[in-house]
């Protein structure tokens, strides 16, 4: 994968985690990484409609997972795909917690442990607070 190309997907996802929506700009951790959708062991492939950017954690969190289990059906559900699907069709805020409004984003949240860090919710309920929240 080169330069060009990480950084169209960048570009394409204007500096922010794909997944749980943090800017780079406020990111504690090192720099964004680029993250395959279907992971290379999983047959997937550095195709830019098989990448997303992700912050290192929930790139961590994400890791070679392809599905979770939805915490309301218990059934096994694909996770959200950031090139086929709309954020705001499966999550949404509640105050500074990010939350599954559909099986797949609620499995999303719970792989990617996007609320189970409390450093994360807490930088974004200072987001919130400032008005930086989106």
């Amino acid at each position: 994968m080169d330069q060009v190309l990480r950084d169209r997907v960048r570009q394409r996802a204007g500096h922010r985690c794909e997944y749980c929506r943090l800017r780079q700009v406020h990111s504690p951790s090192p720099r964004h990484q680029i993250e395959h959708i279907v992971p290379l062991k999983h047959h997937g492939s550095d195709e830019e409609g098989n990448l997303a950017l992700a912050c290192a954690q929930c790139n961590l969190g994400k890791s070679s997972n392809l599905t979770g289990i939805d915490s309301v059906s218990g059934g096994i559900v694909p996770l959200f795909n950031p090139r086929t699907q709309i954020w705001d069709e499966h999550f949404t805020y509640e105050g500074a917690w990010i939350l599954g409004l559909t099986p797949t984003g609620r499995a999303t949240v719970d792989v990617l442990n996007i609320n189970s860090d409390p450093d994360r919710v807490q930088l974004r309920i200072e987001l919130l607070l400032n008005g930086e929240l989106d």
